[in-house]
């Protein structure tokens, strides 16, 4: 009798190992994103009533960080350093770090030595 209930303990692993390594998703999976759907469809049938009064009067659109940071970059022709980056903008440096290398892989901005950044 023990052996049996090692076969089905190993049997039942493998099953588990196999949907996990194949992205098969299980039957709790499925009811845990209808759950974060529902949710989500009410928090927007609740917002929906502020977009319509939003359409009537105008909105105040508020910049994006990366053009904060291209903004503060740009005003410094000769190019800026990190710290300046910083001071202006009051991001972290993580965030500033990720919005740097964004700027520089799409081009807006140019690398002059490391930590000098000038907008192309």
């Amino acid at each position: 009798m023990i052996e049996k209930q090692d076969q089905e303990t190993n049997w039942e692993n493998f099953v588990k190992l196999l949907l996990s390594r194949l992205d098969i998703p299980t039957k709790q999976d499925i009811n845990f994103l209808h759950v974060r759907l529902d949710k989500l469809e009410q928090l927007l049938y609740q917002k929906q009533p502020v977009a319509k009064r939003e359409k009537t009067q105008p909105t105040i659109r508020r910049k994006s960080a990366s053009s904060i940071v291209l903004d503060v970059i740009a005003n410094h022709p000769e190019g800026t350093d990190f710290k300046t980056i910083k001071a202006a903008t009051g991001f972290d440096d993580k965030k500033l770090r990720n919005i740097i290398f964004r700027l520089d892989k799409i081009e807006r901005i140019k690398r002059v030595t490391r930590g000098i950044y000038k907008k192309v």
